[in-house]
């Protein structure tokens, strides 16, 4: 908190308003008792707050030119992927490495980098300007990046349907009067930009890999803790994964080798984070895939047969990229995964109480050790103070509906999902050790079109439709890597690959393979935009 924002004395008339918040009242008997208790606990807060200062790290922040910006014109970003435009890049000094060099960086506007507004997609925290670098920011700069976007998102990270965002849908590259989908549909749709090489975005669910699929890109959910989080607003910190969205296997493994890696902050990485060869793997990977053995998930291709436009023609270019694998010399196998086919109501149990807890711990939460964000808990909590109505339906139903169960069965069914993970876990390392890698369509239809007459809750279950195959490796941890290797009706589909834990970088060399035989589809690819100056 800021000094001048000192502790306020509670009154007695306030005690029980809090008190039955969290389950109990305090009988007139025993009010002024609990008064004075009360004011001497908060009096030692105050304490706190006059002594802590020395003892808190000073905001990390690499040195170097930041320019914050500003809002595109709509002529310079027809798919409505960007909601600023900045120029913040190191000095010479601070850069470790060349990995980045001359390459142009988008980031999801939820990842903090000092100095510039942070929006998360919504009005609740249009007044919030982190104070310091995340990681990631940090890590691109140093390897020489230069950070030109900060792109369009769902509303507070929460949907797949690229429609919730406060500042207008996502278009899709492919076609304007479709959506990039979510949450990171800025961060795929932006890679059609000139001014833009390589984007980052955050997966929770499948918020990277949608896009990517949507937007005809490769995107990556790393390895659960394989890049850092730390200063990147969350869902749940059990499934929070930020990762890169690229055109080219290339770019994702320097982008992937810019970023990954141990760090002390994030208490995510609980486990050794190894090293992994990105570049290496990519530059001496092989011209055919001969001893790889992939398996065709069968639980994978059984979508809903509920019509929606899409998912036929889905299945159907799925057979193509099937015929390619093998002409590079693959060997295909069906596999049966069971329990892929629950995983998505687990994780939808789960992350029910998480956004929950995560809002009643204003964006960041708590019982973690490692960096915090003070500024950015303050400005999340006022902001929901202030426009709490304008969050999207599917963030405020779920959020709601997290506190029922919280409140009606005392956190026992996130506690039961979260249990049962473990046995997904298995299951998937059981099946990854009779196959190399799996592969599965990415989303389980393609881009859907833009309804301006939906209203906030139709959003909301639009934004849930193709969610059959992504949330499951959120829960696992496992590395999903989203291929454009088909296209459909004119618009990209893309095929998903899962590896075993730390496998990252191979999924990207298969990727390489196929990107050098056959490349990407849909071609051509089109423009949108021209060169930005600020």
């Amino acid at each position: 908190m800021k000094a001048e924002a000192m502790i306020r004395d509670i009154r007695r008339e306030e005690i029980n308003r809090y008190a039955e918040r969290v389950g109990f009242t305090v009988g007139e008997e025993e009010l002024d008792g609990f008064h004075a208790l009360a004011r001497d606990v908060l009096s030692r807060v105050e304490r706190f707050q006059q002594l802590v200062g020395p003892l808190v790290p000073r905001p990390s922040v690499v040195a170097g030119p930041r320019n914050a910006g500003r809002p595109p014109l709509p002529e310079e970003d027809p798919c409505n992927a960007v909601l600023r435009w900045v120029d913040v890049r190191a000095d010479e000094a601070e850069r470790t490495s060349d990995l980045l060099a001359g390459k142009r960086i988008a980031l999801k506007d939820l990842v903090a980098v000092a100095g510039v507004p942070m929006t998360v997609g919504s009005r609740v925290m249009q007044n919030s300007t982190p104070q310091s670098d995340a990681v990631l920011t940090e890590r691109v700069l140093r390897a020489g990046g230069r950070i030109v976007a900060m792109t369009n998102l769902e509303a507070l990270a929460f949907s797949g349907g690229g429609e919730t965002s406060s500042f207008g849908p996502i278009r899709n590259p492919f076609d304007l009067g479709r959506t990039a989908s979510g949450s990171s549909g800025g961060s795929a749709s932006v890679l059609f930009h000139p001014h833009v090489d390589i984007a980052f975005g955050t997966d929770q669910g499948g918020s990277i890999r949608l896009p990517a699929s949507w937007c005809g890109v490769l995107g990556l959910k790393p390895t659960f803790s394989l890049v850092p989080y730390t200063g990147l607003a969350s869902l749940d910190r059990t499934f929070d994964h930020v990762g890169p969205l690229t055109r080219t296997a290339a770019d994702m493994a320097i982008a992937m080798a810019a970023v990954s890696g141990a760090h002390p902050s994030d208490p995510r990485q609980a486990a050794p984070v190894p090293d992994l060869p990105f570049v290496e793997t990519v530059r001496t990977a092989g011209d055919d895939l001969r001893g790889l053995r992939i398996g065709l998930l069968t639980e994978g291709t059984r979508f809903p047969d509920d019509g929606h436009e899409g998912r036929a023609e889905t299945l159907a270019a799925m057979e193509q990229v099937w015929e390619r694998f093998a002409e590079l010399g693959a060997e295909l196998v069906e596999i049966s995964v069971p329990e892929h086919e629950v995983a998505g109501s687990i994780m939808f149990a789960a992350l029910l109480e998480g956004v929950a807890a995560t809002v009643y711990g204003n964006g960041e939460g708590y019982h973690f050790s490692g960096r915090y964000a003070p500024e950015q808990r303050e400005a999340f909590g006022k902001g929901v103070a202030a426009y709490g109505d304008e969050m999207p339906g599917s963030f405020k139903a779920v959020a709601a509906i997290g506190e029922y169960l919280r409140d009606r069965y005392f956190g026992a069914i996130y506690a039961t999902a979260q249990s049962s993970i473990p046995a997904l876990r298995t299951a998937y390392d059981h099946a990854l050790a009779q196959v190399d890698v799996l592969a599965m369509p990415t989303a389980s239809h393609y881009a859907h079109r833009v309804d301006p007459g939906a209203d906030d809750f139709a959003k909301a279950l639009r934004g849930w439709t193709m969610l059959d195959n992504t949330p499951l490796h959120n829960a696992t941890g496992h590395p999903a890597l989203s291929i454009p290797a088909a296209e459909a009706d004119g618009l990209p589909v893309g095929v998903m690959l899962v590896g075993p834990h730390f496998s990252d970088h191979r999924l990207i060399g298969i990727a390489e393979t196929y990107e050098r035989r056959f490349g990407w589809l849909p071609q051509p690819a089109p423009i949108h935009g021209s060169e930005i100056t600020l």
